[in-house]
């Protein structure tokens, strides 16, 4: 899959290992979170229509969007469905990606992805590269990557976070069309991420 060649290019090209992660109390900002992982120190929502399923290597956890009522993984139909008039349903995945820290901050964790990202294809477009912030005031950074070849350019939305120990990167990959009918969705698991 092409947005999954993406994910690998944006950042696993990093060359960092796995976050061991070490057991420890989940803050009373993740109580009540859907998504709680305690030993790797992150907690999210994700929309009620979505899939869930925990992954192993770097990329922890996987987040699809669902056909709404029905209980299925979509399976890109947005075009088909906007042309019959109805918002329908999309392609759209959210990863988690866990690696152990190293040294260097933040903004050279994205520069130093983007750069071996635009190796692999130089025609690799930077969107948008800004400061963010979660909701519990830890400090992060907004990556936006549109790789422009195919039909309709694929897009990767990144949140892109550091703590002591790990590195985190929250991110929502799909076509542009589908990426912008699950704002909404993508919006649920960005904002309530928090990481400890």
């Amino acid at each position: 899959m092409r947005a999954k060649g993406l994910l690998a290019a944006a950042l696993a090209a990093l060359g960092w290992c796995a976050a061991g992660g070490c057991e420890g109390r989940v803050p009373p900002a993740a109580e009540g979170r859907q998504v709680v992982r305690p030993v790797l120190g992150f907690a999210m929502d994700v929309p009620p229509n979505w899939t869930v399923r925990d992954l192993g290597g770097d990329v922890v956890l996987e987040a699809i969007a669902q056909k709404r009522g029905t209980g299925e993984v979509a399976q890109g139909d947005a075009p088909r469905a906007a042309a019959a008039g109805g918002g329908g349903p999309t392609r759209t995945v959210v990863h988690v990606l866990v690696i152990e820290r190293e040294d260097g901050s933040l903004e050279a964790w994205a520069d130093r992805a983007v750069k071996d990202s635009q190796e692999l294809q130089a025609d690799l477009e930077v969107v948008e590269q800004a400061p963010a912030t979660l909701s519990d005031g830890r400090q992060a950074l907004r990556l936006v990557l549109k790789n422009p070849r195919g039909v309709e350019p694929i897009v990767q939305k990144m949140l892109l976070v550091m703590t002591d120990r790990s590195a985190y990167a929250v991110i929502a990959t799909a076509s542009a069309s589908d990426l912008e009918a699950a704002a909404r969705d993508v919006a649920t698991c960005f904002d309530t991420f928090i990481v400890w």
